[in-house]
């Protein structure tokens, strides 16, 4: 018996990310000191704090049965409480948040709850390529709006056309942005609010690197007035507590949407281990007293990289927040190039802009996310490259 797999499994082409791994094993396999740098997999331990308060809920028999599928209602109040505190705003517990298994999950889920055949989702470019999943799986269409350096990585509403707009349900956005590292403000997030209102788009903001912002705090979307009739935020504890392997995250915003997406999930999933519910919501209780140090680490690891990068001839804007230097090489050339020729040359794993996008095209994304020492040594590297044999 031949199995013939779905149409829509057909239509995902590998994720970007796991095709990298393949090609660093692969050159690992073969003896040489790969470096990479193209996956943003925080390399600081989770906060001891954190992991000792986990430990504990762990020996919690009552922490071994089945969780709440929206999430526990300490953990829902702690998230509650911190954006009380990061954004003067007040969420409903148990209306206007609700748990995920990172916010990966969710994100890909959304589009099913609020699209029908045939329904638009724009979607930024270059971008996350999880924005796409759940739109395939719902039968929507998807329109690219270009993030493009010369409007600092913030998409052109006006330039979107009417035709797409009369079709579009839903809008992804990602500040600080993967994988730009542009932030956005709060004026364009209260023009964002006035155009959604105006052409009837739901808003999906993720912030997954809210707590990861260089200068001034990331403002939250859904400070603006008005914004929770059209808007949902996005949270992950993966890069603000260094915690990407407990797969955790959350959503806050509009209750109908909120609620719904919880409603999907009860017929998907049970939600996470409780043990590590609990641990979160230590670290929201003791936010102040954890993150601002790791904020810090990568801050000055963006700092000292981008000085030396530009010293070796790569052109870029420095990030504003996340993890990541979005940054265009020495040689006009396509991304793979880039990325086939300092994995040949420098031993160096990259990811190709090319792979975020048709507008990601001749930008090559670094993950800050290795120990200094091997950042140190990747400038090197990079330092000692020739790029005239590529042009």
């Amino acid at each position: 018996m031949k199995i013939e797999l779905s149409d829509k499994l057909k239509t995902f082409k590998p994720f970007l990310f796991e095709e990298l791994y393949r090609k660093e094993r692969a050159e690992r396999a073969r003896g040489k000191d790969i470096i990479s740098l193209a996956v943003g997999d925080p390399d600081i331990p989770t906060d001891r704090r954190i992991v000792s308060a986990a430990v504990s809920e762990l020996r919690k028999a009552a922490n071994h049965r089945y969780p709440n599928t929206k999430g526990n209602e300490n953990l829902r109040r702690e998230i509650s409480a911190w954006h009380r505190r990061r954004h003067g705003l007040s969420f409903h517990p148990s209306d206007e948040v609700s748990i995920l298994i990172g916010s990966k999950e969710g994100i890909a889920h959304l589009p099913l709850v609020v699209m029908n055949e045939g329904d638009c989702c724009l979607i930024p470019d270059p971008t996350y390529p999880t924005y796409r999943t759940g739109v395939v799986l719902a039968g929507g269409r998807i329109h690219d709006v270009p993030l493009e350096e010369k409007n600092g990585f913030l998409p052109d509403l006006g330039r979107i056309p009417a035709k797409v707009l009369s079709r579009a349900k839903l809008f992804f956005l990602n500040y600080p942005n993967n994988p730009t590292g542009a932030c956005a403000t709060l004026d364009f997030y209260r023009d964002l609010v006035k155009w959604a209102k105006k052409h009837g788009v739901i808003i999906a903001q993720d912030a997954a690197y809210c707590d990861m912002y260089f200068g001034e705090p990331a403002p939250s979307i859904l400070q603006v007035d008005g914004a929770r009739d059209v808007a949902v935020e996005f949270y992950s504890a993966s890069k603000t507590y260094c915690m990407a392997g407990w797969r955790i995250g959350w959503v806050v915003g509009n209750s109908r949407l909120v609620c719904a997406l919880n409603q999907l999930k009860e017929n998907i999933d049970s939600g996470p281990f409780n043990a590590i519910q609990n641990a979160v919501a230590y670290g929201l209780k003791h936010h102040e007293s954890i993150v601002p140090a790791v904020r810090a680490h990568f801050k000055r690891r963006a700092d000292s990289f981008c000085r030396a990068l530009g010293a070796a001839g790569w052109r870029f804007i420095p990030p504003g927040g996340s993890c990541f230097v979005w940054a265009k090489p020495p040689a006009d050339v396509p991304s793979m190039d880039a990325v086939y020729f300092m994995l040949e040359k420098a031993s160096l794993l990259t990811a190709p802009g090319s792979g975020f996008g048709r507008y990601g095209e001749g930008y090559i994304r670094f993950s800050l996310t290795e120990p200094d020492s091997r950042l140190n040594e990747v400038l090197r590297r990079l330092k000692a490259l020739d790029w005239s044999s590529l042009k």
